[in-house]
């Protein structure tokens, strides 16, 4: 059966995570030491690895192999929880499972012993979407669990979460994965599909997963759908709907020379090339902060997520841009982004920020 890539190349064992070494290094040293913890709290952004870390904790703790290979993706007990139908790994969504009388269910399974592992692992994801009432229920048990019982809550928002469950808890901070480390991975898929990606390709894909790597699988696929071996940055910015950064760079030209007739017909064009006006606004607020961090930098690639080529383009239209006029446009666009979102115009108040923003380059 089809599984979407980040199903299909999810990390099996610790050495195959991505990104958050600082959290592995703490699980392998407390499976080896045997110092496990009763309760933790994997708190990080969408798509950072925090349910894969909990199946791969969970796997430690059951791993029929020696100690110091836990979690070796290869016996009995690793592939039943890959597979999902280990009967001592259980896995609630707290946003559909958030009431008080499911944790009374929770608290009264936790009793029994496990059936056929060492630990009884209970994996509670988005756990802040319980009620105030489930929250408190659980409370007594996350602190004195039964001695076979380890309690794994994952979370985006952990401000959201009572002091008492976080005092009660080992938090563990996900972060954010780096692009370079998507883009290897990246690579790797496109590889073992025999598809030869572009480095400026896979760049754009990185970024616009935002730090998430599920996100950033999520839109290789869409364009590894149209089943050809081959991927440029022109086939990811078509296929995406995304505006590249010579389309930026040319509307800012354009602000800049007070040409009103060629920035509304960028605009229009890649709205008839089927852009989406939003997304747009969005991506001119970013172009303009790349002038910004490349007005005071004289390395800007190393803060900007492009090719060494684009990254001089903005560097050399940086330097011809007064700070006056760059900060203007962000603040201009960062308000038209805060109206288009309750609009049902937004291409009407996209274009009027285009002519406030001539308008005021013409001032300064």
């Amino acid at each position: 059966m089809y599984k979407a890539l980040y199903r299909e190349f999810r990390p099996e064992t610790f050495e195959e995570v991505v990104g958050q070494a600082h959290v592995v290094r703490v699980l392998r040293n407390q499976l080896k030491s045997d110092c496990v913890s009763h309760a933790y709290i994997f708190c990080g952004t969408r798509g950072t690895g925090k349910t894969t870390m909990a199946r791969l904790l969970a796997k430690g703790l059951n791993c029929m192999a020696g100690v110091d290979e836990r979690s070796c993706g290869e016996c009995e007990a690793c592939h039943a929880i890959r597979e999902g139908v280990f009967m001592d790994v259980v896995e609630i969504d707290a946003a559909s499972n958030n009431s008080v009388d499911n944790i009374r269910d929770l608290r009264e399974s936790v009793k029994y012993p496990p059936a056929v592992g060492r630990k009884k692992v209970y994996i509670i994801d988005e756990v802040h979407m319980l009620s105030d009432s489930a929250a408190n229920a659980l409370l007594k048990t996350l602190e004195e669990p039964p001695a076979h019982v380890v309690f794994i809550l994952a979370t985006t928002e952990p401000h959201k979460l009572p002091q008492t469950i976080l005092s009660r808890c080992l938090r563990l901070d996900f972060k954010r994965i780096p692009n370079h480390l998507i883009i290897e991975q990246m690579k790797m898929i496109c590889k073992s599909k025999g598809v030869d990606a572009d480095d400026a390709a896979l760049q754009v894909l990185a970024t616009a997963g935002d730090g998430s790597a599920r996100d950033g699988l999520s839109l290789l696929e869409q364009c590894l759908a149209g089943g050809s071996d081959r991927l440029s940055e022109a086939d990811v910015l078509d296929i995406l709907g995304f505006v590249g950064d010579g389309e930026y760079l040319e509307m800012v030209d354009f602000i800049m020379e007070s040409n009103i007739e060629k920035a509304i017909g960028l605009l229009d064009s890649l709205i008839r090339d089927g852009k989406e006006v939003k997304q747009f606004a969005a991506g001119l607020l970013g172009h303009y902060r790349n002038l910004m961090i490349s007005k005071y930098s004289d390395d800007p690639q190393k803060f900007l997520a492009m090719s060494a080529e684009n990254a001089l383009r903005i560097k050399a239209q940086a330097d011809s841009i007064s700070m006056d006029i760059i900060n203007d446009a962000i603040m201009e666009i960062a308000d038209t982004l805060r109206e288009i979102k309750w609009s049902t115009q937004p291409r009407i108040l996209t274009e009027l920020c285009i002519l406030k923003l001539i308008s005021r380059a013409k001032s300064v």
